[in-house]
């Protein structure tokens, strides 16, 4: 999921689990905790570009990170609150400055380096939200310390281990794929029922636990806001899985009607939304993929594409070890295109297009990168960063269409 989500659900979980005793710092570790595990995107400057690919939601989106990371970071925090690093106004006013900044660097560090594909006017949007969130805190951050009941080592580790754990499970529910048995496997786990950014899951959560803020630690509203939130949020994520349960039946009912072989079959839903829905099939030498939405007046997938693989293309290359990542990544849902001579391009189909419903595979996946052959024989890939073709208001116009149910095809 998208940094503001895994912020919200972190303090909304911190406040579920020490609120009472701690009160605004349970959402502020919260919060914190909520993006320690996508920390591990400041590896890549260290890593190859699809060894990058890799290791994003592997080790530190496991559950053996789970357990041993939350008793290490419940150390630290029992012995923080139980120091004059806490209870001393002179360190108290660093630790304002401290704690206030770190959530603004943390995300745009998340951001920069794991979404290099962002716009600059989309990375200041979403980096925009926790530089507000921490001017809040440091409107909020006392001098004094405050009166709080000391939380035991258990009270810190089973905050921090869900707090950790929702972050997993989100990640698991979305199409990238999560490493959540390293280090005994590295297969990644991607349920496909939500999208990475679903204002409807965020919204409530983020929107429940900034109300519930400004009431007191022990005040009964302030724990059943969070509770709301939390619920609202609940409620729309098994709605999701729902909608996910239906959309497969459709996706296979189709591919029947077409007559098709298929291999295997993906189906995940698009950005900002759970009403539009992406297809990909794989059969002996293509692939097939479409768009269904929930409101469509058909319950068949539509503006149908058909898409030959060209894996041989990949045949003087392998065996080469980021061909094998991209393998390893894409499940097989991956086509090779030749650009030009010494040069291939590889394309990720699990994600659809950026420009959300286009049948063009120019339009690229938020996933592709090209091959290149190096002046010493060696192919070398490089991510590819795809942007709009297009007037990006009408792209916009279009995908609003479509989930709607209109622009099907038909």
């Amino acid at each position: 999921m998208d940094s503001l989500t895994h912020i919200a659900l972190g303090a909304a979980i911190g406040e579920l689990t020490l609120g009472r005793k701690i009160g605004n710092k349970a959402m502020f570790w919260g919060a914190v905790a909520g993006t320690l595990p996508d920390l591990d995107v400041l590896a890549n400057p260290f890593l190859s570009e699809a060894q990058s690919v890799k290791f994003h939601r592997g080790p530190t989106h496991s559950l053996f990170f789970a357990a041993i990371a939350s008793a290490l970071f419940a150390y630290l925090l029992q012995k923080y609150f139980g120091s004059d690093f806490y209870h001393n106004k002179k360190w108290r006013r660093i630790w304002k400055w401290v704690f206030t900044v770190l959530p603004a660097v943390a995300a745009a560090l998340i951001l920069y380096a794991g979404w290099g594909s962002l716009n600059l006017f989309v990375l200041l949007l979403l980096t925009g939200i926790p530089v507000f969130i921490s001017v809040m805190a440091w409107q909020r951050t006392p001098l004094v310390s405050g009166d709080i009941e000391q939380p035991s080592f258990k009270n810190w580790y089973w905050f921090l281990f869900w707090v950790f754990m929702t972050h997993i499970a989100m990640d698991v529910f979305t199409t990238y794929g999560t490493q959540i048995l390293w280090p005994f496997t590295d297969y990644p786990f991607a349920f496909d029922f939500i999208n990475v950014v679903d204002p409807l899951f965020t919204i409530p959560l983020l929107g429940f636990v900034t109300a519930a803020s400004f009431f007191s630690r022990k005040d009964k509203k302030r724990t059943l806001l969070n509770r709301i939130g939390i619920g609202i949020s609940t409620f729309y994520l098994a709605l999701t899985l729902v909608n996910k349960l239906n959309v497969d039946r459709v996706f296979k009912a189709t591919m029947e009607d077409q007559s098709e072989q298929v291999i295997q079959f993906k189906t995940t839903p698009t950005l900002f939304n759970n009403a539009l829905w992406y297809g990909i099939a794989e059969t002996e030498d293509h692939f097939i993929k479409g768009y269904y939405s929930i409101f469509d007046d058909q319950r068949k997938f539509s503006n149908l594409t058909y898409i030959p693989k060209k894996h041989e293309l990949l045949g003087p290359i392998l065996p080469h070890p980021d061909i094998e990542i991209l393998k390893w990544f894409s499940r097989g849902f991956h086509l090779v295109d030749s650009v030009e001579n010494d040069k291939l391009k590889w394309y990720d189909l699990r994600f659809g297009n950026i420009d959300f419903t286009s049948a063009e595979i120019e339009a690229e996946s938020p996933f592709s990168f090209k091959l290149v052959k190096q002046t010493d024989g060696n192919w070398k890939a490089k991510r590819s960063r795809p942007d709009f073709r297009g007037d990006p208001g009408e792209i916009f116009g279009s995908f609003i269409q479509r989930i709607r149910g209109e622009n099907t095809g038909e």
